[in-house]
């Protein structure tokens, strides 16, 4: 969803990129009021930000635009309250919590060196 590629198209009332974007930070206040985030409002418009900006590459339209509905239902789902706190944080915080999934390798744990040999 390239701000790039927004800024370049003027209107952004034309850009679903830019009404997407508006439409979150207008709604942000009252997110963090109904999860009771203990965040600064400019530290959440920063996070969200940097979520649009992780796909400022994309080029592909179809792409962009599947990013855009998704996003669009990210933000129904949050006001409609569906999502827990503990998902929301992850997205505010710039997804440094979570688990890391390790992909087994040569030099994986013996769990994994077991897996591999009985999945044959």
């Amino acid at each position: 969803m390239a701000l790039k590629l927004a800024k370049k198209v003027g209107n952004p009332i034309k850009n679903p990129v830019v009404h997407l974007y508006r439409s979150m930070i207008k709604e942000l206040p009252k997110v963090l009021s109904i999860y009771d985030i203990d965040m600064a409002e400019p530290d959440a418009r920063d996070a969200v930000r940097d979520q649009f900006r992780r796909n400022d590459s994309v080029k592909d339209p179809v792409v962009t635009q599947r990013l855009i509905q998704k996003g669009y239902m990210e933000l129904e789902e949050t006001l409609m309250q569906w999502k827990q706190k503990s998902q929301l944080m992850k997205i505010l915080e710039g997804m440094k919590t979570g688990s890391i999934r390790k992909t087994p390798g040569k030099e994986g744990t013996e769990d994994d060196h077991f897996l591999r040999h009985t999945a044959n």
